[in-house]
């Protein structure tokens, strides 16, 4: 799981295994993208432009640094369900991020590119799908946690976990998922 939004100069010459100074350069050719503090004039690497420098050079991405790693972006139809999914997410070892809005979700997707994303309708499921079409194709784990046993076909690559009945699955899936 990644905790930081932005990095130092020496930071990513660390995960290059290259001097700051390289870095620097780095950024003055216009080869990654950084901003400049305030008053200090100390650049800051967004972590998504590193990552999408390291992409774009054929170098490996650092785990920690791994987008989505272990959130989940959770769509839930009631409050009371996102409170008990919630804490099931984060005690199966993944940072569960909650909302009930499905334009906030929408954004949430987008900002923390998640390694996981759960709805608690069917019909949630097929929209997730239409907008994850449009976008990157990677590695996420798609799941549909319901109370409700609908027999409806899910889009390809969902999964379907009737909550709390399939708590044991939905934790094995969880448990043996690696970071994307």
């Amino acid at each position: 799981m990644r905790d930081k939004q932005a990095l130092t100069t020496g930071e990513v010459a660390k995960y290059c295994g290259v001097n700051f100074r390289t870095v620097i350069r780095w950024i003055e050719r216009g080869h990654l993208e950084a901003y400049k503090l305030p008053g200090r004039g100390d650049n800051r690497i967004p972590v998504n432009s590193f990552i999408t420098f390291l992409q774009d050079n054929n170098m490996p991405v650092p785990d920690e640094l791994a987008l989505g790693g272990r959130t989940m972006v959770l769509l839930a139809s009631s409050d009371e369900l996102s409170a008990d999914l919630a804490s099931f997410i984060r005690r199966a070892g993944w940072e569960p991020i909650v909302t009930v809005d499905p334009i906030r979700f929408g954004f949430l997707l987008a900002e923390h590119q998640p390694g996981a994303i759960a709805v608690t309708s069917a019909c949630h499921a097929e929209s997730v799908a239409r907008l994850l079409r449009d976008g990157e194709n990677r590695d996420t784990l798609m799941l549909l946690i319901t109370a409700e046993d609908d027999a409806r076909a899910l889009p390809e690559g969902w999964s379907r976990y009737l909550w709390p009945k399939d708590q044991s699955g939905l934790t094995s899936l969880l448990n043996g998922s690696a970071a994307a």
